[in-house]
């Protein structure tokens, strides 16, 4: 099979790039997925809430913060405001329907060969060739527990909990202090857990006001209103500056090992807030070029060492900015939509769908003005 532009992840930053394609008019692409469109969404702890909010504004020029095209709104859809995750996968999957996106679940692609012209993609099903092709794999099915020795072993990671009422003892350890770590604490310390929270930073502290870095509002009014809440049983003890660097087991205890040689023992198995990686970097890291595990991209998300190679969602960082939120990163669909067309001679935008989608603040083509200032 031969596609102008191929796909790789059914997930937000996916269908929204599908349905931006289709709204310009480009029909020549198909998108693939290991599993099932929204399965990342559909992994997340039950107990997990999107910390953006969804509401239908759109029609004043304000898109629902979670919506991954201009003209829809989870918030609509579902009727809520805080999502879980399964909430949005099944948004994902009803927008993909809508616009009759070309989605193949279940093609697992294998193995990526560079040709002359293009790409070679293998699945288990058949070879696709094309010319542009596009990351969307995103980074919550891959949970990096490397990240402290012996975590793979001895440590349970953020992205592999079903339900925090899964833990049963009434001391529990997490390692890591922003979104995640902060959450996982809360939601164990609402079902009475004591919870010791070892960090080296954390958002609470931080004085930037892009929430990329500083704490989103919705965790940070979570955790102080249960610091003041005195009915509940369940207790936070924060440690920060508090770098562990291994995790070791003995008996049925286990050790953190810090990174100037303390070591504090623990009765459960600790649970793992250390972030994920770009599941372009584990399927094809020869595409990229990376720098602290951060993709080197050229001004239209494209890989800086493989032409028409580009990368979308939450990984991307260009010009010094962090698109790791739905309503940054689908800014930037449009943009790469255009560029494809401009390269190619059988691919046309429609002008004025376009200009549609750049009223609708869903193109960002210059990162120069995006910092994140506030007065007060």
């Amino acid at each position: 099979m031969d596609k102008k532009i191929v796909i790789i992840g059914a997930g937000a930053a996916g269908i929204g790039m599908g349905i931006t394609l289709t709204e310009l008019g480009v029909r020549d692409f198909v998108i693939l997925d290991k599993d099932e469109v929204g399965n990342s969404f559909k992994n997340w702890p039950q107990e997990t809430r999107f910390i953006t909010p969804s509401f239908t504004s759109n029609g004043f020029g304000m898109s629902d913060l979670n919506a991954i095209s201009v003209d829809t709104s989870p918030a609509f859809t579902l009727g809520k405001e805080r999502l879980s995750g399964k909430d949005y996968a099944k948004y994902l999957d009803l927008a993909a329907k809508e616009y009759q996106l070309p989605v193949f679940t279940n093609r697992k692609v294998q193995k990526i060969v560079k040709k002359k012209n293009g790409y070679l993609l293998e699945t288990i099903q058949e070879e696709i060739f094309t010319e542009y092709l596009i990351f969307a794999m995103g980074e919550y099915s891959f949970p990096n527990k490397s990240w402290i020795a012996g975590g793979k072993e001895h440590g349970i990671h953020y992205g592999e909990v079903d339900s925090w009422r899964q833990f049963s003892g009434d001391q529990q350890t997490i390692i890591g202090g922003n979104e995640s770590g902060i959450d996982a604490a809360l939601n164990l310390a609402e079902l009475g857990k004591k919870v010791t929270l070892y960090t080296n930073t954390t958002g609470l502290t931080a004085k930037k006001a892009d929430p990329s870095i500083r704490l989103s509002p919705f965790t940070r009014q979570k955790f102080f209103d249960f610091k003041t809440n005195q009915a509940v049983k369940g207790e936070i003890q924060i440690y920060q500056d508090i770098s562990i660097k291994e995790i070791s087991r003995k008996a049925k205890k286990y050790n953190l090992i810090t990174t100037d040689g303390h070591t504090l023992q623990v009765e459960n198995q600790p649970i793992l807030c250390t972030g994920f990686t770009n599941g372009a970097q584990i399927l094809a890291p020869d595409l990229f070029l990376y720098q602290a595990d951060e993709a080197q991209l050229n001004d239209f998300d494209e890989s800086i060492i493989s032409p028409n190679v580009f990368l979308i969602g939450p990984s991307v960082c260009n010009q010094g900015v962090v698109f790791c939120y739905i309503y940054k990163f689908r800014q930037r669909f449009a943009m790469i939509a255009e560029e494809i067309a401009k390269r190619s001679n059988d691919l046309s935008i429609n002008q004025q769908r376009l200009s549609y989608y750049k009223d609708e603040s869903f193109y960002l083509d210059d990162c120069q003005n995006c910092e994140v200032n506030c007065e007060c």
